[in-house]
């Protein structure tokens, strides 16, 4: 009767002569030339005569060797000659079995798929009551959600920074909406794969009458061909299109396709909002890492017993405020600590060793021209300590400081001007200390001139009679220049007249009368036209509060007066630019 070892016998084939033989015996077989196999074949042979007719041979595990790799097989072969090669099973000493069952493995090295999502997944809001933030568009009067529970979605662009919920919003329409929902990436995906999903709305539109929203993700990705693409089956309605990006619509996305859709401004979470996103993720962790007794398959990437976690207030506040509005950032510098730690006593010293500054800050994108406009202004707004926190914003986001230093050299001349001549000399002295020193020096060089130039008394005469004159020349004729003021080098010339009258100032005495414009623009004037006509009425309540004996403290302004406005120039408003194309030049209209 056969043992039940049988059924553990493992044979493997000899890499030399292709024979099968017991895997304890290989080595032997192989150091041996290929000789051992006989003897064992004749035992196995002899051994086989005590089995019962009746009785068919254990099956066995046959590993086939090859290059050195073993992989198991089974013994059962299409082969008849195969098969009667095969020799008969061999006692031998039991062995532990080769297998690649995972049962062999321990259990808590299995993870589950939500296991090894990053935690910022996990605790995605799946709907409007989870939701945190943007309550403009979204909450409660919010009409962006009063149309998707309607599912009378339009075709969009959502443009605000990472992590303040673009895509947690996309993913809740998906869940909404009866329509059919298509999700794609501007960095993954191609033109072919946008060409097939409208082939597939067209045909879906046709079968079943519903339509298709197609969500891209980074749309500023794609070139300007690709979104002309979208031209027709947005304008058409054969598909909805929602784009989102972190880059400025007006500079990024085609004006074509962005006359097409409703352009949504998703502003940075505050440090409230974030707070409160970090509150409900530690509650979330709690309920999905309650321990199951009946099960050890599942694991986390927390530490264990997440309901005992406890994170001190003062630390998801500086959590908050390190991750500068992004509730990504925070989120996974959370789970980083909750990983790290073993104690579940989360501090502000375990967060400050896992987090740093988040800086919104690219020196080619929309916040570059944000804080080099609010910089130039707060200069000429003679606000010198507003001045310098700009500065350091774009210093400490790695801005080039040859750049900051030009942006002086023009200020020097547009807003100081004639008020202060020694402004340019510093200025351009400024932009020679940066070359000369470099980073981190030159940002005191900077910090130095900022200075001068914000507390510098102002001027914009020569500013604006130069911006008058060229108005003049766009709008009105050429002139000539009068024959008086031309040179004579040549005696055709002073037959023609040239210089002919022209009074020469150093031989007179006094002031000199004579004409230096066209006779038809002698009565136009250029400088000094400008004038200011506009009082804030902040400052004139100032004034009148100060004048008032014994009161010390300056009252705020009432809610009446501040609605009027109070911009001496006409000024571009970066936050909301989608009225047309501006210019980055930082100009005094800027």
């Amino acid at each position: 009767m056969s043992s039940n070892n049988d059924d553990n016998d493992i044979m493997v084939c000899c890499p030399a002569c292709n024979q099968y033989v017991d895997i304890s015996e290989i080595n032997e077989h192989m150091d041996n030339k290929c000789t051992k196999l006989e003897k064992t074949e004749v035992e196995n042979q002899k051994s086989s005569k005590n089995t019962p007719p009746s009785k068919a041979p254990p099956k066995k595990i046959v590993i086939t060797a090859k290059n050195d790799f073993f992989t198991a097989k089974s013994e059962a072969s299409s082969n008849p000659s195969q098969k009667s090669q095969l020799p008969l099973s061999i006692k031998r000493e039991k062995r532990p079995l080769i297998s690649s069952s995972s049962s062999s493995r321990p259990s808590k090295q299995i993870k589950t798929k939500a296991d090894t999502m990053p935690l910022a997944a996990r605790v995605r809001p799946s709907s409007f009551e989870e939701f945190i933030g943007q309550k403009e568009i979204v909450g409660n009067n919010g009409w962006l959600k009063e149309l998707i529970l309607r599912d009378k979605i339009p075709s969009m662009i959502m443009w605000g920074p990472s992590g303040v919920g673009k895509t947690t919003l996309a993913k809740i329409m998906a869940k909404l909406t009866k329509s059919i929902f298509k999700e794609y990436s501007g960095i993954t995906h191609a033109t072919a794969d946008i060409k097939k999903a409208f082939d597939v709305a067209r045909n879906e539109a046709a079968l079943t009458g519903r339509r298709t929203i197609i969500f891209l993700d980074e749309i500023h990705r794609f070139n300007k061909a690709q979104q002309d693409l979208f031209l027709p089956y947005v304008e058409s309605g054969g598909v909805t299109l929602i784009g989102a990006t972190t880059e400025n619509p007006s500079f990024k996305i085609n004006s074509s396709l962005l006359s097409r859709c409703k352009v949504f401004t998703l502003n940075k979470l505050t440090i409230d909002e974030v707070q409160e996103i970090l509150k409900r993720a530690l509650d979330k962790i709690r309920k999905q890492n309650i321990p199951n007794v009946q099960s050890e398959e599942s694991s986390t990437t927390l530490s264990e017993n997440e309901d005992d976690i406890k994170v001190d207030e003062d630390a998801l506040k500086y959590l908050a405020v390190m991750s500068d509005g992004d509730a990504r950032i925070a989120l996974n510098a959370l789970e980083i600590a909750l990983n790290m730690k073993s104690k579940k006593h989360i501090t502000k010293d375990d967060i400050e060793q896992v987090i740093q500054k988040s800086l919104l800050y690219d020196k080619d994108g929309e916040e570059h021209y944000n804080i080099i406009s609010a910089l130039h202004k707060s200069m000429r707004g003679s606000d010198a300590n507003a001045s310098l926190y700009w500065l350091g914003r774009m210093l400490t986001g790695g801005e080039d400081p040859l750049y900051i230093a030009r942006r002086l050299i023009v200020f020097a001349s547009e807003d100081v001007g004639l008020a202060d001549n020694s402004a340019l000399p510093l200025a351009i002295a400024t932009y020679q200390a940066c070359q000369f020193i470099g980073m981190p020096e030159c940002e005191i060089n900077l910090a130095h001139c900022v200075t001068y130039l914000a507390e510098a008394k102002k001027s914009v005469r020569s500013y604006k009679a130069y911006g008058l004159v060229k108005e003049t020349i766009k709008e009105e004729y050429n002139y000539p220049v009068p024959h008086h003021m031309r040179n004579a080098p040549t005696n055709l010339m002073k037959n023609l007249g040239y210089s002919a009258g022209y009074k020469y100032n150093p031989d007179f005495e006094g002031s000199v009368h004579q004409e230096y414009l066209p006779k038809e623009l002698k009565r136009k004037e250029f400088l000094d036209v400008f004038s200011p006509k506009k009082v804030d009425p902040e400052t004139k309540y100032r004034e009148s509060i100060k004048s008032e004996p014994g009161e010390q403290r300056i009252k705020t302004v009432p809610q009446m007066e501040q609605n009027v406005s109070t911009e001496i120039y006409e000024e571009i408003d970066f936050h909301y630019p989608f009225s047309g194309t501006h210019s980055h030049d930082i100009t005094d209209n800027q």
